[in-house]
This record gives structure tokens, sequence and C-alpha cells, in this order.
């Protein structure tokens, strides 16, 4: 969707693949968790993951996409309760071939159960958007309830396909292939998504009523919306439109719209050669002031700085 990819952009997006590998038994994958949202694609066989406390498990099969937005704490393991090591040490121990076809191998010395696409995903944290923070600890999409893990899977080993040592370099490519996992992993999970999980941005864009709105704000950020405007495009009244936007979003469509022409400014102040007023007018400020003035009270700083990296 277009909304998604435009919020993955200014969020500075970033993809890495560690590997792709296979795993013999017994093996273990103990990921201690961080500030990257960690992903895993199971390309051949299966696995299990333990997560959570209390933990939990769960089996995953070829063609299954699980990722961790927060960067929790994580296990994957050839059976439910084996013994997982720390990821740095088992994949440091692998075997590399110099043929990008083939897969370097892990584990003990038991027969081939699974091979993994791993890496991460990195965005800049100081500036959220609700797409982020109302994301679950787990997004499982899972191969047999969706049709794109094929996808999925041959994305996944282009990008691991840039390097042969394991760790690719941040390009331009990997992280194009990162947002289009991403965003395909998401959709997935959104059409999976019950009725506990429906209080989150990705349900907002599939509403039929916000998500119309969602569209207008992003395609038309320089109009001065109002509520009354927006609940009129969306084809409900005021009172029900302001309160459906605000749980599912988790903020005013009012404040959304300020937030978000903020961080499109900022991804025009890093990625374009555009003066101070025009990017103050492209995000529908009339003046360099109070467009100013408003950029620094979200982000702490006054655009100048954001645009030269102090």
């Amino acid at each position: 969707m277009d909304v998604l990819a435009e919020i993955l952009r200014a969020q500075r997006l970033r993809g890495t693949v560690y590997f792709r590998a296979d795993f013999r038994e017994p093996w273990g994958l103990d990921i201690r968790g961080g500030e990257f949202a960690n992903f895993h694609i199971v390309a051949q066989g299966q696995c299990w993951l333990r997560f959570g406390e209390p933990e939990s498990t769960r089996r995953l099969e070829t063609g299954d996409v699980v990722l961790f937005p927060h960067g929790s704490p994580h296990a994957l393991l050839h059976a439910p309760h084996a013994e997982a090591v720390p990821a740095s040490e088992l994949v440091g121990g692998g075997d590399i071939t110099d043929d990008e076809s083939e897969c370097r191998a892990f584990g003990g010395s038991g027969a081939v159960t699974t091979t993994l696409i791993c890496g991460h995903f990195e965005y800049d944290k100081r500036y959220p958007h609700p797409l982020f923070e109302t994301l679950p600890t787990i997004v499982h999409v899972k191969a047999s309830s969706q049709s794109n893990a094929d996808w999925l899977t041959t994305a996944g080993r282009l990008a691991a396909a840039q390097s042969t040592t394991g760790r690719i370099d941040d390009s331009v490519i990997v992280d194009r292939l990162a947002e289009a996992l991403l965003m395909q992993a998401l959709l997935g999970y959104v059409a999976e998504m019950n009725e506990v999980e429906s209080s989150s941005f990705l349900a907002a864009v599939q509403d039929q009523c916000i998500g119309r709105a969602l569209n207008l704000i992003h395609e038309d950020i320089a109009r001065e919306w109002t509520l009354n405007e927006l609940a009129q495009e969306a084809g409900v009244s005021r009172s029900v439109f302001a309160e459906r936007f605000r749980e599912l979003v988790g903020e005013s469509p009012i404040l959304y719209l300020a937030r978000w022409r903020m961080l499109k400014a900022r991804e025009l102040l890093l990625d374009t050669s555009l003066s101070m007023a025009q990017v103050a007018d492209a995000v529908g400020y009339q003046s360099e002031f109070s467009f100013a003035k408003a950029f620094t009270r979200l982000f702490g700083a006054p655009p100048g700085t954001v645009r030269s990296g102090a």
C-alpha cells in the first residue's frame, strides 16, 4: 500500500540480512533481543520458535515469516525444548562456501532439517510513528494462510545473495528489498488479524472509513484538513470518525496530520535540496517561522540542525 511504503521511507527503514543457512540437528539459536526488529524466514523445512514470559512455543513451517518489531528476545530450535546457544556463537562457527547458491551450515552433525533467512530491520526511533508503536511483540505470517510466501522467500534469498560473507552491506538495493519484505509481511499479518489485535495502525489502514481518510492525508499533506472534511470524505459523522480514528491510530486526526507533516518535512530536509521555504510550503506551512516552530516543538531540534546532521 502507498501509505505503508511512504511511512517506511519516512522512518528511514534500513534492512540487513545476516545469512541464509542450513541447520543440522541438534541446534538452537538464541537471539537475546535488542534495539533492532529481527526477522526470520523459513525457506525450507520446519523449526520451533520459543519466546515470551512465560515461555511459549510455536511451530514454524516452510514459507512462514516471523518478525519481532520491538527486538524482543526469542529462540529458534530444532525441537520445542532444545538447548539454545547465543546466535553469535553458533553463527560464528558455520561452514562458509564460495558458491552464492549454497548455504552455510550450522548446528550439529545430524541431518539438515531447516534453511533459514535471518536479519533485522532498523528505523529511527527518535521520530516514532503509530505504525510501529502499535505493532504486537511478534508478527507471525503463516505460509498456509497467505499468497505471498514464495515472494517473501525469493526476496529474502535475493537479499542474502548480495554477499558471500554472510552479512550484507547496507545498500539501496537491500534497503528496498527490506522495505518490500516488511510491507508484505505486514500485509499478510493484516489479513490474519483477529478482533483482539484489531486496534492498530495496520487495522486503520485496512478500515474502510479511516483508511480512506489516511490516504487523503498522505495524498494531500499540504491541505488544511478539518475534522469535518475528513469525516465527510470517510462517509461517517464527525463524532464517529473522531472516535474510530483515535481507537485505531491512537491519536486524533489533526494530531496525526501534524505529526505526519513533520515526518515528511524531515524526509525532504534529508533527501532533497529544497530550500527551507519550499519544504515548509510542501507540508502546508505558509511561513518558515511557523514551520520551524512546529518542527522544533515535535522533534526538539530546529529543521536546520536536522538538515546539517548536527
